[in-house]
């Protein structure tokens, strides 16, 4: 089972960014996969003879939304020149196309004063007490991720930037049913649930520093939720199962580093996936599910002596 982590739209954000870097007509054709799969009925004409594309770029929205596109090219007066293209388009557009009532301008050139005055020319042309009132817009690649591209599923994001790194094997992964439970509930605890302190000297003996220690006494809270959990699977082998299988991942970790906080990140991430944290209820399903399993004494060690506050004699 595969679990997507928090950090997945920052990559994607980010992939977008390069494609918005590209200039003429790769960003174009980005633009166009973009749209295509934003709107159901989006289509891009093709040129057609000396008619040409009527200066559109894509049509959506049963040909209410009419789309142009330029990606920037290197040039000596590259804002003259969008000037011109943004005029160009928009007057072909309306010259050829009498269906649409928002026009969109879509660039990565940066927009200066000779092209925004185009644009605003064209609005105030084309106010609500204008013989034809128009929307015109500029979007710019921070808009175009945000009203476009942001809103995609994860599957068409997967398909137009594939191979996101945020996608891992997790070493517990029959436990992300229960972390789903624990995350679409309100943490507060259950009434009539016994919630105990964590065993002090069971933490003080494994020298756990008091941040974890608040991350345990945080998600003890749902401890009622995993015992339900676990009473209502169909496998009743399932918490001797887990509970042997986090015992070889503690066995695990503590033969590549002695600090316990070291441990017991590598737990948590071997239960909810790295930068778990990232997510809040997410975390608080992590602490939540170690803290039951130290508590049921299947990871770390229990102090030798009653009382005992020293670390040694740790396995």
């Amino acid at each position: 089972m595969m679990l997507r982590t928090p950090n997945w739209r920052d990559w994607y954000h980010f992939r977008h960014q390069q494609a918005c870097f590209e200039s003429g007509n790769a960003f174009e054709d980005y633009v166009s996969k973009v749209l295509s799969h934003f709107h159901d009925d989006y289509l891009n004409p093709a040129p057609s003879g000396s008619l040409g594309d009527g200066g559109c770029d894509g049509l959506a929205e049963s040909g209410t939304i009419f789309y142009a596109c330029y990606g920037q090219r290197p040039g000596r007066d590259a804002e003259r020149e969008l000037a011109k293209k943004i005029n160009s388009d928009f007057s072909r557009g309306l010259a050829e196309w009498d269906t649409f009532h928002t026009w969109k301008f879509v660039t990565n050139a940066p927009v200066g004063p000779v092209a925004l005055r185009s644009v605003t020319q064209l609005q105030q042309a084309h106010s609500p007490s204008s013989t034809r009132p128009l929307t015109i817009r500029v979007v710019r690649p921070d808009r175009l991720w945000t009203e476009v591209v942001g809103t995609l599923s994860d599957t068409v994001l997967d398909s137009l930037f594939p191979g996101a790194p945020g996608i891992e094997n997790i070493e517990l992964s029959d436990l992300l049913p229960l972390l789903d439970t624990l995350g679409t509930h309100d943490s507060a605890a259950e009434v009539g649930g016994s919630v105990l302190p964590v065993p002090a000297t069971k933490m003080e003996f494994n020298a756990l520093p008091e941040a974890s220690r608040l991350e345990f006494n945080a998600g003890r809270l749902l401890a009622p939720r995993i015992d339900r959990w676990y009473a209502e699977s169909s496998d009743p082998d399932l918490y001797d199962a887990q509970g042997e299988r986090f015992r070889t991942l503690y066995k695990e970790a503590r033969s590549i580093t002695a600090e316990p906080a070291e441990i017991l990140e590598r737990l948590y991430v071997s239960v909810a996936g790295g930068n778990f944290r990232m997510d809040g209820k997410r975390a608080n399903a992590a602490f939540a599910v170690v803290s039951y399993f130290f508590d049921s004494c299947h990871i770390f060690e229990m102090p030798s002596v009653p009382g005992s506050t020293s670390g040694e004699g740790v396995a």
